[in-house]
């Protein structure tokens, strides 16, 4: 799998200090204990301190890493990190690596300078450390890469007699403004709807994503139309939906709402799927953000770049 450039020099800077302190401690022939320092667990590994440790694990408790981090318990570090980049979008994998590290460093803290007075791993501060990161990558004024994702996932038809809603969030960072949209297609390709809103501005770009699929439900009802399954290029939107009983934090509410709602449309099934395949969604979520009103379209109705861009999509499609 192909990482950016820039963000890979980021994170192997990040976690360049993030080693077993035991191993580091025993190349200057120092003894240490192999326990855990804080939980006194048997045995301390660099991801026992950074994922597994109990009092370590309250930091990533209420965020959507949490699933993910779940089904990699018996990984190693690089595998996490490998897999955390293959699944999350630009922005969720640096919050991911960057609360990474503020948790080593303020584990780190806890242990040489306050002792074990603390019970608690304080990270809070990550948020302010990634947004100064960003703002010094805008200020590097570099041109982005081309990203290779286009040729590896297309649009895929939906099954004989079946529609699907594919909805996205989209956000214009010179004027901080977000906005969704979603599309209604038959297994033809046909479109039966479209749709898009500007939003308030989301308290994560996983709750702006949730919040499309949210509107998108809210649309096909008030429209009566039925539909078979939703796709989003948001893993963490799917994962939030799929397992509502965790903790999401700021996402709690408005993933158990959708969990709902899809049990309660004849069993609507939500997948992820890569950015490639979803850019007609995308398309509408970025036209909304200039549009004056939000807008609905439908039986005709669709204006013409929306359907050379269908029509486009289909052409491209397995």
């Amino acid at each position: 799998m192909s990482i950016p450039p820039k963000v890979r020099i980021f994170w192997w800077r990040a976690l360049s200090n993030i080693i077993p302190a035991q191993a580091n401690l025993m190349t200057h022939h120092v003894p240490v204990s192999a326990s855990c320092q804080l939980c006194h667990h048997h045995m301390d590994s660099t991801c026992h301190a950074l994922f597994w440790c109990p009092i370590v694990k309250r930091c990533w408790k209420n965020t959507v890493f949490m699933v993910t981090l779940k089904q990699m318990h018996f990984s190693e570090l690089i595998e996490i990190f490998l897999r955390m980049k293959d699944v999350l979008i630009k922005p969720d994998f640096e919050t991911f690596v960057m609360r990474t590290w503020a948790i080593w460093q303020a584990r780190t803290r806890l242990l040489h300078n306050e002792g074990l007075k603390s019970d608690r791993v304080d990270v809070e501060w990550s948020e302010s450390l990634l947004r100064d990161y960003q703002s010094a990558q805008e200020s590097l004024n570099v041109a982005p890469q081309r990203s290779l994702e286009p040729s590896l996932a297309r649009w895929q038809r939906p099954m004989e007699d079946q529609r699907r809603m594919e909805v996205d969030a989209a956000v214009n960072e010179a004027t901080d403004n977000y906005s969704i949209g979603g599309i209604v297609r038959d297994h033809a390709g046909h479109i039966l709807l479209a749709f898009g809103r500007k939003i308030p501005k989301p308290v994560s770009v996983v709750h702006g994503e949730l919040v499309a699929i949210q509107e998108g439900l809210r649309v096909i009802q008030e429209q009566n139309l039925t539909i078979h399954d939703i796709t989003t290029d948001s893993l963490l939107a799917v994962q939030a939906v799929t397992n509502p009983e965790e903790d999401f934090s700021y996402t709690g509410a408005i993933a158990m709402d959708i969990n709902r709602s899809l049990l309660g449309q004849q069993k609507i099934s939500l997948r992820h799927v890569r950015r490639s395949a979803n850019v007609v969604a995308h398309t509408l979520a970025s036209f909304a953000i200039s549009s004056q009103s939000p807008f609905v379209w439908d039986h005709g109705s669709f204006p013409i770049w929306l359907v050379d861009l269908v029509i486009n999509d289909l052409s491209m499609s397995q």
